[in-house]
C-alpha cells in the first residue's frame, strides 16, 4: 500500500530555487517543468516503493538519484517525508555547510524546525 508523500517546507524551497535557477538560465520554463515532473514522479515511487533509494547512514533516511539531484528522505510509519532537494554538483560549502556535523544539520532541516540533530 502506497504511503502518504510529505515535502517538507525546505525540499519545497530546494524545489523552487532549483526551477528559478533553470527557468532564468534557459530563459524558458520548459526544463524546469520536465524536472517537475521527474521530481513528482520519484515521489510516487517512493509513495509505493520506500526502500527504493539508497540508505544513508542516518536512522530510516535515504537518498533517491534523479538526474544531478539527490532527494533525501526519511520513511515514517504512514508517510514518506521529503527532507531535501540537492544539486550533487554543488560543494557543500556553497550551502554554507564545511564540516561534517553542519553536513548532517543541512540535509535534517526540516521547514523551520530541527527534528533531530546527528553529531559525530
Amino acid at each position: 500500500m502506497a504511503k502518504k508523500v510529505k515535502w517538507t517546507g525546505r525540499s519545497i524551497m530546494d524545489r523552487t530555487e532549483i526551477y528559478e535557477y533553470w527557468t532564468e538560465r534557459n530563459q524558458s520554463s520548459d526544463y524546469a517543468d520536465r524536472l517537475d515532473e521527474l521530481f513528482n514522479e520519484s515521489a510516487k515511487l517512493l509513495a509505493t516503493f520506500p526502500k527504493i533509494g539508497t540508505r544513508t547512514n542516518y536512522l530510516n533516511v535515504f537518498s533517491k538519484v534523479v538526474r544531478d539531484y539527490k532527494i533525501f528522505y526519511r520513511i515514517e510509519p504512514h508517510e514518506i517525508q521529503i527532507l531535501r532537494v540537492w544539486d550533487t554538483r554543488q560543494h557543500p560549502d556553497s550551502q554554507g555547510i564545511s564540516d561534517s556535523q553542519n553536513l548532517a544539520e543541512f540535509y535534517f532541516l526540516l521547514s523551520s524546525r530541527l527534528w533531530f540533530l546527528v553529531t559525530f
